[in-house]
């Protein structure tokens, strides 16, 4: 049997006679405030996801009565809404909040992007529904909303290209240490403790980038040398890349620290070759906090075109921390939202998306459209409704995505859940129901320039959908539990991810289980489930 992976049956019997096949679920995450956790005989276990959403999780978005009210009027209301955003952007701080930017119902024509580039702006109409506030997108294609924080030049003046220039760059933050080598022989997935050489320089509080290169040895052992298309190679990921993680110290003790949030990638010191892990203080990333964006539905013209063409875009995040959406609505907007890799802990609580205007596939190339785009970190997508076809419903696409969680959603139409391209890790489906749709984790090989393993570590929990395909990449475990719909088995001999096929189990979410045992019921209530 594969060290990585671990017999339930096994754990059934070691856990004890008097557990029950379907209770043991309960076992794997505790049935109290202390959970416990089956690991691998190399230490990784299901990852702690509670600390994806909103100021980490079960955190309550915050409240202001600083208010400028904006009223509907003819014509392209784009200024009229900037300048009210830029007004209360130019409000001081208070408990991180500076006001409320209030549309009142009706229908605004915004032929420009609405833009929050300041921390603690609220952006609140009166309801994505009927008689409630319509930001109609009209002019050429561009995005409804973006959340970033604004990158200056020296002069004080924003400098759009030079943000551009960062973002491509991946936004690299400043390293104030020298890099630290990890001394684990294996950083188990789903731990908050790492071993280091030395802790001189370092504190609790310290921002630190957790790195390890993607090297020759690793890209063999996960087969992703030989991605071949038409006599030419393709490249999966690209030699000694940088695959890191930011995290917080939150403890340290002898040559042990403990960060803030758990690792969601293994480190496997038999694949580094020359370059060891390592731990490297950097300077806090910039980003715009506190934001969030309440009750309005943005609605776009019908797509033209295919996946290829500029298109209508709902929402953008970049560079931000503590993010929220609520009660938002969208319409034919490709895509809904894409959280990018720079940002962090955002909720989408219940959105609603539509997609009557299809989107074509393109000529071009044999992808697909995607609604959400889930390139950062932290986010939590609670009660969601989204419905179209031929389409990714929720994707991920590089290193950075990591400890996402999509909770009680529901997926109308014969698009998928699917993980998109290179390397990501930590994704919770939690009570997902795609009745018509797939889940689908799995080696995407040759697909567009050497898509290939696309996601580790990942757990789909008590979902449902017309069909479900979870692979499992070398050293590294994809589980699936509780979860129905037909299955998709890529090596049927190796079955120890899979259990109770079919049959819901308990907790019914594993999220909001987790987040009860770290922060207790009041956290839970937050949440709303």
């Amino acid at each position: 049997m594969n060290l990585n992976r671990i017999s339930w049956l096994t754990l059934a019997l070691t856990a004890g006679a008097f557990l029950m096949a379907a209770d043991l679920p309960c076992a794997l995450v505790g049935g109290g405030p202390e959970l416990k956790y089956t690991k691998t005989e190399k230490g990784d276990q299901i990852c702690d996801f509670s600390y994806a959403g909103y100021g980490g999780g079960g955190v309550a978005f915050p409240i202001s009565s600083n208010k400028k009210t904006v009223s509907v009027t003819s014509g392209d209301a784009s200024d009229a809404i900037q300048s009210a955003i830029n007004q209360v952007s130019s409000m001081p701080l208070v408990d991180g909040v500076r006001g409320v930017v209030e549309l009142s119902a009706g229908t605004y024509n915004c032929s420009k992007t609405l833009a929050i580039k300041a921390s603690g702006v609220i952006l609140r109409g009166a309801g994505m529904g009927a008689g409630g506030t319509v930001i109609k997108l009209t002019g050429k294609p561009h995005i409804g909303i973006e959340l970033a924080h604004e990158v200056t030049t020296g002069d004080g003046k924003d400098s759009k290209k030079k943000a551009k220039a960062e973002s491509v760059a991946q936004g690299r933050p400043k390293v104030l240490g020298k890099p630290i080598k990890i001394t684990d022989d294996y950083v188990p997935s789903g731990t908050r403790v790492l071993s280091v050489e030395q802790v001189a320089g370092l504190k609790i509080g310290d921002t630190i980038e957790i790195s390890r290169d993607a090297t020759k040895e690793w890209i063999q052992f996960m087969g992703m040398d030989k991605l071949v298309d038409e006599g030419k190679l393709e490249t999966w990921m690209k030699e000694d890349r940088a695959v890191s993680h930011v995290r917080i110290i939150k403890g340290i003790k002898g040559k042990e620290i403990t960060l803030d949030v758990p690792l969601t990638d293994a480190i496997d010191g038999r694949f580094l070759g020359k370059s060891p892990a390592t731990v490297t203080e950097i300077e806090a990333p910039k980003r715009i906090t506190k934001c969030g964006i309440e009750g309005v539905k943005i609605d776009a013209p019908a797509p033209v075109g295919d996946w290829r063409d500029p298109q209508f875009i709902g929402v953008i995040i970049n560079n931000s921390q503590d993010i929220w959406l609520k009660n938002v609505g969208m319409k034919n907007t490709f895509p809904d939202l894409q959280v990018g890799e720079d940002s962090s802990r955002v909720t989408i609580d219940s959105m609603k998306s539509e997609h009557p205007g299809e989107i074509k596939q393109s000529e071009k190339s044999n992808g697909y459209a995607s609604y959400v785009r889930l390139l950062g970190s932290q986010v939590l997508m609670n009660r969601c409704v989204m419905s179209g076809d031929n389409a990714f419903y929720v994707s991920t696409s590089n290193t950075p995505s990591s400890l996402n969680v999509v909770l009680n959603s529901t997926f109308q139409g014969d698009g998928s859940i699917q993980p998109h391209m290179t390397w990501s890790t930590g994704l919770l489906l939690d009570g997902c129901k795609l009745n018509q749709g797939e889940i689908i984790i799995r080696n995407r090989g040759k697909a567009g320039s050497g898509h290939g393993w696309t996601m580790g570590w990942s757990v789909v929990w008590n979902c449902s959908a017309k069909s479900i395909t979870i692979e499992q990449p070398p050293g590294v475990t994809n589980w699936c539990i509780g979860s129905s719909g037909k299955y998709e088995l890529d090596d049927k001999s190796k079955n120890s991810w899979l259990f109770m096929k079919g049959s819901s189990v308990t907790p019914a979410s594993l999220y909001i289980a987790q987040l009860r045992a770290r922060l207790g019921d009041a956290a839970v209530k937050v949440v709303g489930n």
